[in-house]
């Protein structure tokens, strides 16, 4: 990406809201909670597929790659974020990659600002999308048309209106349900086999007329009984 380019990307912008309220100390503490919140929730986003900008009391975070990535980062977001007051919109728009003036890659464009603007309609701890990453998200699969709700339309401060879309409790919940059991099915799985004790083999008491076979395990005795009716002794009568 050494070049400016144009192109139409999911943009994911979230903020700790209430920050700027804040004093000094307590917004560093919250910007390094964010900050690792925000690294874990992007683990598994490949470096080059993601553009990520700090707006200081928040990020917006550009993916180039499938359009759904954004949505997976939003919900992991939710899965690391504790009691920290973040919220988040999504948006589907066309947005221009180029170099700021530290040589840094920066994102500007509509796609960007949209996403800003989705974002200040949510509360604390909620997910919003757009009407356009809605429409292409579900055509994706038919289960991410069941993750949201309609919120209607809400107009910005430059009075235009933009059709919301919230991704529902329900869904956030069964996502750390559902992860919570595949970690203990893993963990399960890890788990090294308990190794058998080894048997000890049957004994053979010599009772004059007849022998008296004993054994911890019934294998162990079966063992002894088919070895010696090889060799031809006759068996009169077995304890069980």
């Amino acid at each position: 990406m050494s070049e400016a380019r144009t192109l139409v990307c999911s943009v994911l912008f979230l903020d700790i809201a209430g920050y700027s309220q804040k004093g000094v100390a307590e917004q560093i503490r919250l910007k390094q909670s964010f900050n690792a919140v925000l690294a874990a929730s992007l683990d598994n986003v490949d470096a080059h597929e993601r553009v990520i900008i700090d707006t200081g009391d928040g990020a917006a975070i550009a993916f180039l790659g499938d359009p759904e990535s954004a949505l997976f980062a939003g919900l992991a977001v939710f899965d690391n974020v504790g009691e920290l007051p973040v919220r988040m919109g999504i948006n589907l728009g066309p947005v221009y990659l180029a170099r700021d003036i530290n040589a840094q890659q920066n994102v500007i464009g509509d796609g960007i600002n949209v996403a800003q603007r989705i974002m200040s309609f949510a509360e604390p701890g909620e997910l919003l999308v757009s009407r356009s990453f809605y429409e292409v998200v579900q055509l994706l699969s038919g289960e991410y048309a069941t993750m949201f709700k309609p919120e209607g339309a809400r107009a910005d401060k430059h009075n235009r209106a933009h059709e919301l879309y919230s991704v529902s409790q329900a869904v956030r919940v069964g996502r750390r349900v559902a992860e919570a059991q595949a970690r203990m099915r893993a963990k399960r799985s890890a788990r090294p086999a308990l190794a058998r004790a080894p048997e000890e083999p049957a004994r053979v008491s010599d009772a004059g007329a007849h022998f008296i076979i004993s054994g911890t395990t019934r294998r162990s005795v079966e063992a002894i009984l088919e070895r010696m009716a090889k060799e031809g002794v006759k068996l009169l009568s077995c304890r069980r």
